[in-house]
């Protein structure tokens, strides 16, 4: 994995997962849990990891979903206050 760090192999692991989830990266993500494991991670440790990574993963998600609201409100706001007769339709 290159150059020693301070970090144990778990912490490594651990960093590992969150990384593979957040790069949509499927054979990386298996490849990490598995050496997790191996490195002495416990199921709550790799758990952990795997929730904080889908916290941080689901933010840009909502974000952008947000917008995508806010810009279909405001465009329907735009339109049926020039041309009111299109609200019903």
């Amino acid at each position: 994995m290159g150059a020693t760090s301070g970090l144990n192999p778990q912490q490594r692991e651990l960093i590992a997962i969150g990384a593979s989830i957040g790069g949509n990266c499927l054979p990386c993500l298996r490849y990490h849990f598995a050496e997790a494991v191996n490195a002495g991670c416990t199921i709550e440790e790799i758990e952990e990891a795997i929730n904080v990574a889908q916290v941080v993963k689901q933010r840009p998600i909502n974000d952008i979903n947000k917008l995508a609201a806010d810009l279909l409100a405001r465009e329907r706001q735009i339109t049926y206050s020039a041309h009111p007769s299109q609200e019903n339709a």
